[in-house]
């Protein structure tokens, strides 16, 4: 008996897994046909597999088969073998045949020598020999290229096949279908933000795509599906809690192993750096435009988001991914170049967003293009409680900064057993660029936890303080080529045979579970933990 070959022709890949469809031909006679369905791969989920016929054909068993344990008669692998061996067969006689010419092209051992015959077999040694190199050339030729289907061979075989019982109403070829789940394959989205630091944000969403099923799919209808077969099957449930006494147990002198792993792992988190980029310019007479695929279309389903690729792609199995542009946003933006001198003397632009405006599916590392050359790396996950979020966008090189410590007195008031040490700062920052621009510049002053420790701003320059925070904030306008001085000065007083100590609240975090470095959000966005 032998199988029936499917071809895929289509995929619904979710960000694990898909759902795949083959389709074959099958000559039936009227009555039942016991066929094999070929086609399948190591990946397919037996569990899944879905017969479709046109109707009138009803189906009495189906199962599914191990290839591998076939006859070995009827496996391809084993022919395939047999041709190998006998090219390499071949090419034993044709090296003997080479080693016999030269032998005999030795006329020492002779004892008589004919001239004639020497001379002829010295002008036809060098032809021969030439042509037989050519044949064993050839001969390893064939036997790469059978090599290679030999190991397609063996991964098919090791592939299950369809055993299927089918009633037909009448003799004929009919199509057929397979819908079935593939383990091996899934995609990811990739982000793109292009601005022009001016107009509206554009955000690109595109996909890579990657299968490892050992078989290329070619020409075959793909949509991408933003959720995964998995999600839906466990839901959360809530359990009672109860309360007792504590009794406390003894204390053992034992650091806690995981404790330690997690504060490690903290502190080998990376910081985040923005990298410098030289550009390359271009001349300006010729007009060339990015090319990119056509957009997907967009269907939204009750659990999720499916895009559909216009036309048909072919996606090679273990490639490093082909890519797929899905969808694009024109997004209304304020920038605003931000500078905060006491942590950092660069300026930084940044687009505020309405949360709102965002796409929900929207989450993970961006790419941003700023005026087309490629600015850095952002990551895209807003707070949904907050009404904006921000995205960096890359140092602003035309603004330049400094913060010097002017003054730093300290004094003692005797009466009132207090000591006294008052701050002066002179920040200054200096607009290069050749058009207006308004700077977001903040600084800070110490926050009083303790009713004895008192702190009093002396000057601010108008700066709006957030007093629970103390936070000082200034929006500078300046001028073309116009440097702007800020002042700032304040006092802290605490009792005389005190110390201060002095702690700095921290907005990045470490994950307690992987490690990761968390900035401004209440999960990881490595791993989606709950971060405190």
């Amino acid at each position: 008996m032998h199988n029936i070959e499917t071809k895929i022709t289509g995929v619904k890949i979710y960000r694990n897994g898909a759902e795949t469809v083959r389709r074959g031909q099958a000559e039936l006679k009227g009555g039942t046909n016991h066929l094999r369905i070929a086609g399948m791969t190591q990946g397919t989920d037996a569990d899944t597999v879905r017969l479709y016929f046109p109707a009138g054909i009803t189906m009495s068993d189906i199962r599914f088969l191990n290839t591998l344990n076939q006859e070995p008669e009827e496996k391809e692998s084993d022919r395939i073998r047999a041709e190998i061996t006998a090219l390499k067969q071949q090419i034993e006689v044709k090296e003997l045949q080479i080693s016999l010419w030269k032998e005999n092209g030795s006329f020492v051992s002779r004892q008589e020598q004919n001239l004639q015959d020497i001379e002829t077999y010295i002008t036809k040694l060098p032809e021969r020999l030439s042509t037989l190199h050519q044949e064993m050339a050839a001969l390893q030729k064939d036997i790469k290229g059978l090599e290679k289907k030999l190991n397609e061979a063996v991964e098919d075989e090791a592939c299950p096949l369809i055993s299927v019982e089918v009633e037909a109403p009448a003799d004929g070829v009919y199509d057929f279908e397979i819908h079935s789940h593939e383990s091996e394959s899934f995609w990811q989205p990739v982000y793109e933000i292009h601005t022009d630091a001016e107009g509206p944000l554009t955000m690109r969403v595109r996909a890579r795509i990657f299968q490892n099923t050992g078989k290329d799919w070619e020409n075959v209808n793909v949509s991408l599906l933003t959720g995964t077969p998995a999600a839906g099957g466990s839901m959360p449930v809530i359990n009672p809690v109860y309360l007792s006494i504590y009794t406390p147990q003894p204390v053992r002198a034992r650091a806690n192993s995981n404790m330690m792993m997690g504060t490690m792992k903290a502190m080998a988190a990376p910081m985040m750096e923005e990298e410098a980029m030289d550009t390359m310019a271009m001349d300006d007479t010729v007009q060339l435009s990015r090319l990119e695929t056509a957009s997907a279309e967009v269907s939204s389903e009750e659990t999720m988001t499916e895009y559909i690729l216009p036309g048909t792609k072919t996606i090679p199995s273990d490639s490093e991914g082909t890519m797929a542009d899905l969808q694009q946003f024109d997004l209304k933006a304020d920038y605003v170049i931000t500078a905060i001198p006491k942590m950092d003397i660069r300026a930084w632009l940044k687009a505020s967003l309405s949360t709102k405006d965002l796409p929900a599916m929207v989450r993970g590392e961006a790419s941003v293009y700023l005026s087309g050359i490629y600015a850095g790396k952002a990551y895209i996950n807003p707070d949904l409680t907050k009404d904006t979020f921000d995205i960096a966008l890359g140092q602003e090189e035309a603004v330049q900064l400094r913060r010097n410590e002017k003054q730093k007195k300290t004094s003692e008031a005797l009466l009132k057993n207090q000591r006294t040490t008052e701050y002066t700062y002179e920040l200054t920052i200096t607009n290069s660029k050749t058009k207006e621009i308004t700077v977001t510049v903040q600084d800070r002053i110490p926050v009083s936890r303790d009713k004895t420790i008192i702190v009093e701003p002396v000057q601010t320059d108008k700066a709006e303080l957030d007093e629970e925070k103390g936070i000082l904030t200034w929006k500078v306008k300046l001028e073309p080529k116009e440097t702007r001085t800020l002042n700032l000065a304040y006092r802290v007083s605490w009792p005389k045979d005190k110390q201060i100590q002095e702690t700095v609240s921290q907005n990045n975090r470490f994950c307690p579970v992987c490690g990761a470095r968390v900035y401004n959000t209440r999960f990881c966005p490595e791993c989606g933990s709950p971060v405190d």
